[in-house]
């Protein structure tokens, strides 16, 4: 049964794991004792801080300056700025600050780089799990997996958490952002978390995407920077393979001892690696 969260997701304009054909999710990390030892025990999953992304376009984007250079984009954008009127100005004083952004190209940056700052430290206060249908990347393997000496957590995508991990998009282009140019909020910050540069599509990113309220019962609730995870929902842990495969099993067998722990494999006339339920003697 699908809770009320569940609901709201399916009719957001972003595609989510459900309306793909995929059954599991890949989420690669160093391989940290203390850390891996945590996640099963505690069955939490840490999210990442946006702040922190490599790609200095992700989670911090930027509303379009030349945009507002036409009248009637201008008028749009300051009609929803009025609506909304955080410094809760008097009229009279409204009326002469919309008026010095009409008259003059710099406060209209001004504004604009205002509204840019505003928005990206909005987006800062999210957590974010990410997570790939593609657990043999080897690019992934050596960004994000401590060159192939780290692991790969499996899930399932048949459970309240991750049935809500939604698709990321690759643009060529750098999108037009405005302001006022969302029906609301949510739906911006979401749009903009799930645009990535084209150069990154080949990870074929899905997020989890933490609420700025988290008073709502919904899986997404953040505590301690974690999402808890469902019982089941950790399908195996994958070596990597230049990882310490007998260390990685001790671990997870110390405290899931049911669930399998694989190891990748470098296939020996390929560029590629395989993912084998055994390590190879």
């Amino acid at each position: 049964m699908l809770c009320r969260y569940d609901s709201q997701m399916n009719e957001l304009p972003f595609r989510y794991i459900g309306q793909t054909e995929h059954n599991a999710l890949f989420h690669y990390e160093k391989f940290k004792a203390e850390h891996l030892s945590g996640t099963l025990r505690d069955l939490k999953i840490h999210c990442s801080n946006p702040v922190n992304f490599n790609d200095p376009w992700d989670c911090k984007p930027w509303f379009d300056y030349e945009s507002i250079e036409d009248p009637e984009t201008l008028e749009k954008l300051l009609t929803f700025l009025r609506k909304q009127n955080p410094g809760g100005l008097e009229e009279s004083r409204l009326n002469i600050y919309e008026n010095g952004i009409r008259a003059k190209k710099y406060e209209r940056i001004n504004l604009i780089t205002s509204l840019s700052e505003t928005n990206i430290a909005t987006i800062a206060k999210r957590r974010i799990y990410c997570l790939t249908p593609h657990p043999d990347s080897t690019l992934m393997w050596s960004h994000y997996a401590e060159n192939h000496k780290g692991i790969c957590l499996e899930f399932g995508v048949d459970n309240p958490l991750f049935r809500l991990a939604l698709e990321v998009t690759y643009p060529e282009v750098y999108p037009v952002w405005l302001p006022h140019a969302f029906e609301d909020e949510n739906n911006k910050a979401i749009q903009m978390i799930l645009t990535k540069a084209h150069p990154w599509h080949y990870e074929h990113e899905f997020r989890l995407i933490s609420l700025l309220n988290n008073d709502l019962d919904t899986p997404l609730r953040i505590e301690d920077g974690c999402f808890t995870l469902p019982p089941g929902s950790l399908r195996s842990v994958i070596a990597g393979c230049d990882a310490d495969y007998d260390a990685v099993r001790a671990i997870v067998k110390a405290h899931l001892p049911d669930v399998p722990v694989k190891q990748a494999i470098r296939l020996p006339n390929h560029f590629s690696l395989a993912i084998m339920d055994e390590p190879v003697e």
